[in-house]
């Protein structure tokens, strides 16, 4: 479901946060999680790949932008409906 989809994004937002916060950056195991975000990262954009226009783009960070490419078919509904965007229903 979309609703869904979008509320795991923020779980990614909450990670941008952490990366973007000065203090913990100088924290053991930063530079190991920050690579590990940055692997997880390429994945998601080799899956994410087709694009949905939002209302206000600048607020909004990559992945927000970009949706897989397949997915079930209340997903695919959903994307049709909201953003005009058609993809493989799996």
């Amino acid at each position: 479901m979309l609703p869904e989809y979008f509320h795991d994004l923020r779980v990614r937002d909450a990670i941008e946060r952490g990366l973007a916060e000065h203090s913990l950056m100088g924290m053991r195991g930063f530079k190991d999680f920050s690579r590990a975000v940055h692997i997880v990262d390429e994945r998601f954009r080799e899956i994410a790949t087709v694009r949905i226009a939002l209302a206000d783009p600048k607020v909004f960070s990559w992945w927000h932008h970009v949706v897989p490419g397949r997915g079930s078919e209340e997903f695919a509904r959903d994307l049709q409906l909201h953003f005009g965007v058609t993809i493989e229903i799996v």
